[in-house]
């Protein structure tokens, strides 16, 4: 199994080291709540587990020039993204630059069996291309409310078969390196806390609108999933009890009217109806694209 920090103060050296690049023991030292001492005894366990690399010294900041170190170039790690109608899966080094990125289209309502075996597959032909030996954590989201202690999907209404289906110990067994699983737009979230438009926010509302709806809750720079883990799971949230019917059975879901299926229903009903002459001719283009192939 692939070496992991032994402790909270390590865990937040690599996230230091993630976020900012290469640096100096003494500027590491100036922002983390550790005697010096400490700081390098634990600086010299993660060098000898393989997570962090020394990279020569430092400018002088008056005295002996202080050794810079980063996290391991050898390091690699996988997102998998499971959609309800696709798969994408892409490699990364340890300062998350995408180093390779394949995608296919999957329904995930054939099950997990099917889906995790193919999500593996596309793994591997990323590991035949070369992009790495050996992976050192992989990162998963999928389409419904999970439980991010256990690492199972839990009740997803548009995931049949997937309920409490181990997930995180099927993969992490195959693969042999840690693994997370969470929803996939609590990872969006993140994604943004990262690298994106969340960087200098603490507290974000992302909301996807895509085959299904969700939201990613971040308060105070940490994701909130609430006590069952389905704190974001706005989609099947009730707001007409009249409303259309929804894909997890129900009526009225706000899924149902703006899901990417309910927008495709209401643009065919304006485009036969001649209430959009646009979405008509859009229409007529696709079914003649259709005939065609």
């Amino acid at each position: 199994m692939t070496a992991r920090p032994e402790n909270a103060h390590q865990a937040r050296l690599l996230r230091l080291l993630r976020d900012g690049g290469a640096r100096s023991r003494a500027e590491l030292s100036d922002v983390v709540d550790l005697s010096r001492s400490k700081l390098f005894v634990e600086l010299d366990r993660l060098v000898t587990c393989g997570l962090v690399e020394q990279a020569g010294l430092a400018a002088s900041r008056g005295g002996r020039r202080s050794g810079v170190v980063r996290l391991s170039q050898r390091l690699r790690f996988a997102g998998i993204d499971i959609g309800a109608t696709s798969i994408d899966v892409a490699v990364t080094n340890a300062e998350l630059e995408i180093l390779g990125h394949v995608a296919a289209p999957c329904d995930v309502r054939e099950g997990p069996d099917v889906v995790l075996d193919r999500a593996l597959a596309m793994v591997e032909k990323l590991r035949g291309e070369g992009l790495f030996d050996e992976l050192h954590g992989v990162g998963i989201g999928v389409p419904g409310p999970v439980s991010f202690r256990d690492g199972v999907p839990v009740v997803p209404p548009i995931m049949p078969g997937w309920d409490r289906f181990p997930v995180r110990e099927v993969v992490g067994q195959r693969l042999g390196c840690p693994v997370l699983v969470d929803n996939d737009v609590n990872i969006m979230a993140l994604g943004e806390l990262h690298a994106g438009s969340a960087r200098s926010i603490d507290d974000v509302l992302l909301v996807k609108i895509g085959t299904g709806v969700g939201c990613g809750i971040l308060v105070d720079g940490e994701i909130y999933r609430g006590m069952s883990g389905s704190a974001g799971d706005i989609g099947h949230v009730r707001v007409d009890d009249n409303g259309p019917l929804c894909v997890c059975g129900n009526t009225g879901c706000l899924e149902a009217y703006f899901s990417g299926a309910a927008l495709a229903r209401d643009a065919t009903a304006a485009a036969r109806s001649g209430r959009s002459p646009y979405l008509a001719e859009r229409l007529d283009q696709g079914a003649a694209l259709t005939a065609a192939a």
